[in-house]
């Protein structure tokens, strides 16, 4: 019983979170996108960034230690980011693995997670990072190609740095997905991995290639993630309140200059990588560390301060939500704006973009005029 009452605190909060802060403060900054898209998106990012810092302090705050080694993430590049999906509930601690990988400390990173479509119908998460220019596929790569082709050119167009996520395995750890890994190798005669599936390089080769042609790649990050202890395998077991004592991340940064351009060449590239990723975590799980030394958290005054923020800012939603008929007009009206885009739109990028080439050809044809 108390674990359970300790994960539901967990995820309570964390959700209460992600709502406090559409509500409060993405959804009052919408009428931004229309006076400058990009100072829409440089605040929608700061705002994340400092929601991060919220999900890494309740980590901390309820005994979850992040163990980070390697190399360290420059915010500032333009990068992509692969990493083995171990568990659904990988992604929820990579934030806090970002905020001790990035340097220099006052920079703020700009990740973006490619995810599966269905995702961004998530009331309250699902909405944020429609906001946050989160990029979701189909699996149907005519449709998927459109999608990432427009929101690469609308991040290039932007001219802001930002590290884009993809797992490239395409889900996570589980009897049936490393069957379906097996019965491929098999086929394809590739070895059997036991702590990772066989990566699927199309999206990962179409990402490299047109940043590559944009001249807008500067790196490429390969994570590793490991459970020493415990592997939560969902979001019931957080709610139950089996949360690891450690999770582990190896970071290492491969330079632009030394990532393949070609297609066939880039897939390739993956699949050693993954081979590699499989040696290193088979060699992780016998001595329940990387070998790499891990850096120590030094920055816990920003934790303490978001969490205090947060926190506050989460009781005073539900407090509204249960007193205010403004408050609760003001979350229905978003709430069914949101549904309406999920719904008939691929979501609230499409409305993003649209504009951003709408207002840059009108900016730039008033400024020949002038």
């Amino acid at each position: 019983m108390r674990g359970v009452v300790r994960g539901t605190l967990y995820c309570a909060l964390w959700y209460g979170s992600i709502v406090a802060g559409f509500l409060f403060i993405a959804c009052p900054m919408l009428p931004l996108l229309f006076l400058s898209p990009p100072k829409f998106r440089k605040c929608g990012d700061r705002l994340f960034s400092c929601w991060e810092l919220y999900s890494t302090a309740l980590l901390k705050m309820f005994g979850v230690k992040i163990v980070v080694s390697g190399d360290h993430i420059l915010p500032d590049e333009s990068a992509i980011l692969v990493m083995n999906h171990r568990t659904r509930v990988d992604w929820n601690f990579l934030w806090a693995a970002m905020y001790q990988a990035c340097l220099p400390s006052i920079a703020a990173h700009r990740l973006k997670f490619v995810l599966k479509d269905a995702i961004r119908h998530i009331p309250g998460p699902g909405w944020i990072m429609q906001m946050n220019g989160f990029l979701y596929i189909t699996r149907r790569w005519e449709v998927d190609r459109d999608r990432l082709s427009r929101t690469l050119d609308y991040l290039v167009a932007l001219g802001r740095r930002s590290q884009l996520l993809i797992f490239p395995e395409g889900t996570d750890l589980t009897k049936t997905s490393k069957e379906k890994s097996d019965k491929y190798a098999v086929q394809h005669v590739l070895p059997q991995y036991t702590f990772t599936l066989h990566p699927k390089t199309t999206g990962f080769s179409y990402l490299v290639r047109h940043l590559q042609q944009s001249s807008y790649l500067d790196a490429v990050y390969d994570l590793t993630i490991g459970y020493p202890d415990y592997i939560p395998q969902t979001e019931v077991d957080l709610i139950k309140g089996n949360l690891p004592s450690e999770i582990h991340f190896h970071i290492k940064r491969i330079p632009s200059a030394d990532v393949p351009t070609q297609d066939l060449t880039l897939r390739r590239w993956l699949e050693d990588k993954w081979f590699d990723k499989e040696q290193i975590l088979n060699e992780f799980y016998q001595e329940k560390r990387f070998s790499a030394e891990a850096w120590p958290l030094t920055r816990l005054r920003p934790l303490y301060v978001a969490f205090v923020f947060w926190t506050i800012l989460t009781g005073a939603a539900v407090v509204l939500m249960f007193t205010s008929p403004v408050f609760q007009l003001w979350a229905l009206i978003h709430a069914v704006f949101f549904v309406a885009l999920s719904l008939f739109t691929t979501g609230f990028s499409q409305l993003e973009m649209g504009w951003f080439w709408r207002w840059k050809s009108h900016f730039s044809t008033a400024k020949k005029c002038s």
